[in-house]
């Protein structure tokens, strides 16, 4: 009454030349039919497990990677909007070096002001801000150098549901 895709495992003749039975301490050695089906089943259970976990793994680490692209490009489109300048324009703060890298700034070097007002080289502050990530602050001032990331709104059915009333 075993399973149709059972495991059958052919019993060995007796010794004795008792048509197939087992005797004694030979029949203690056998595995009971039932115990080979669980065991097998059991070691399917396991691959299939693996499998899933293979797969969800996977799964999220594509996501996590979409995300990092997706952040990465957020990145570099908001470090772009900073306002770029060469040092010694008239409109350049009056402050001699980096707060990053500490060098002092020589003419036409490119510096990025901040919105704060604070500047720095540019590349200081664009490795600065990959650093950070988009929660990037001024090094100084720590104002964000970014909008802040928002969520989007939640959606609303058109559906409401049931008012409850007290009786």
């Amino acid at each position: 009454s075993l399973g149709r895709n059972a495991l059958r495992v052919p019993l060995p003749p007796s010794r004795e030349g008792g048509g197939g039975a087992l005797r004694g301490a030979e029949a203690a050695q056998m595995p009971d039919p039932g115990t080979i089906c669980v065991v097998a089943s059991f070691a399917l259970f396991e691959m299939a497990v693996g499998v899933i976990i293979s797969f969800l793994v996977r799964q999220s680490d594509e996501q996590r990677l979409g995300q990092e692209r997706e952040d990465e490009a957020k990145l570099s489109d908001a470090i772009k909007q900073l306002d770029e300048r060469c040092y010694g324009d008239e409109r350049c703060s009056a402050a001699d070096e980096c707060s990053i890298c500490l060098g002092r700034y020589e003419a036409d070097d490119k510096v990025r002001r901040l919105k704060c007002g604070h500047e720095y080289h540019s590349e200081c502050i664009e490795q600065w801000a990959r650093c950070k990530g988009l929660d990037a602050a001024c090094p100084l001032c720590t104002r964000p150098l970014f909008p802040p990331r928002t969520c989007a709104p939640p959606i609303v059915s058109s559906q409401s549901a049931p008012a409850i009333t007290m009786l």
